[in-house]
Formats: C-alpha cells, structure tokens, sequence
C-alpha cells in the first residue's frame, strides 16, 4: 500500500527506467495507482512539471554504489519536489516504527518495532529490520537481509543480499556489507565488510 493516499490532483512521477522502477510500478499497479507519463531518464523531460502538482519516486536502485540514488533524490528535494513513501502490499510495518520521506519497503519485507528508516532508503523483498534500528538515508537493504535487534546503518550504505548484521553492531556511511556477510563487529565508514565471519577492509 502507499503510506497515505495520493491526493486526487497529485500526480507520481518515476525517475530511471532499470529493474527497480519496474519493480516499483507493479508495486504501485497492484495498489490501485499508474504514472502519469513513461518513466523519466532525462532532468530536461522533468522541466516541464510543477513540483506543486507531481510526487516524485526515485527509481534508481543500486548493486553497490549508492551515490546517483543519494545524488538524484537531493537534487530533485532541492528543485521543490517531493518523493512518495512507498510500501508494497504484503510488507510489515510496525505501527511504532519510523519511514521518512522516500522510503521505499518492498514485498514480504518487515520493519519492526521503533525501527527507523530514514529519507530515500530501499528495504529490498524479505528483508528484516528489527526493532530499534536505524537505517540512514539512501541506504538499501537488499534482498533478504536481516538487521537484528539495534543495528545502526549508515547513510549510503549498501547492505547485500542475505547478509546478517547481529544484535547493536554499528555500520558506518558509505560502506558496502557483502551478499551473505555475517557481520559481528562495528564496521567504520568508507568500508567493505564480507564474508563469515566478516572480515572489514577498507573501499580506498
């Protein structure tokens, strides 16, 4: 479902064109909603609409590199739009959880109790947030993963599918947890943490 009705003389706008866009408007299509025009590739197309009259959905995903999903949403935030929170139909949300501007919670996927999701984030299908997480902006959580009971990830952090961060580890900004990474220990920004146990090094 939309995390709130889509006023009457709103119109949803998709940014990018690759598998998650299309992901994105069959998760829109089963809630009853369309686009008001093909997805949009060029800024030059998106000129000609009001931000008074269009929400925006940040179609971009990511495999690793979250910087172009970070850098459209506040590039458009800052030309007066807003972005649609989004939540397929079979996902759980906590009625005490928190999802900010743009999030983006996927099929099967869950966000639980006091959990916090901050702007332009994407909880990929069947992935678990538990309770009092945080997960900063324009991350993703990828397909499957699980962030046990008070994970902090970072902004523009990229966690891989199926990977586990236990119970109170802390992930920085800008870092990258590899698919079916079993993370133990605090991982600082600007890192790379796979395998299992993980094993953290650094992306310079």
């Amino acid at each position: 479902m939309l995390s709130k009705p889509v006023s009457a003389d709103m119109s949803l706008l998709m940014l990018g064109a690759g598998g998650h866009a299309r992901v994105l408007q069959e998760v829109l299509a089963e809630a009853g909603h369309s686009l008001a025009a093909e997805p949009i590739t060029d800024d030059s197309v998106l000129a000609g609409y009001s931000a008074a009259d269009h929400l925006l959905i940040n179609g971009i995903g990511s495999s690793s590199s979250l910087s172009l999903r970070a850098e459209v949403f506040e590039r458009h935030k800052a030309a007066g739009f807003n972005f649609l929170q989004l939540q397929a139909q079979t996902a759980h949300i906590s009625e005490s959880a928190t999802l900010l501007e743009g999030v983006q919670v996927m099929h099967m996927a869950v966000v639980h109790s006091e959990a916090v999701v901050e702007d332009n984030s994407i909880v990929n299908t069947g992935a678990i947030v538990e309770h009092h997480c945080v997960v900063g902006a324009s991350s993703h959580i990828a397909v499957g993963a699980v962030l046990c009971g008070n994970v902090v990830v970072g902004a523009r952090t990229h966690v891989g599918a199926n990977a586990t961060i236990l119970q109170g580890v802390r992930v920085g900004s800008d870092c990258i947890i590899g698919a079916g990474a079993v993370v133990l220990h605090d991982v600082p920004d600007n890192s790379i943490a796979v395998g299992v146990p993980a094993v953290v090094k650094s992306r310079s």
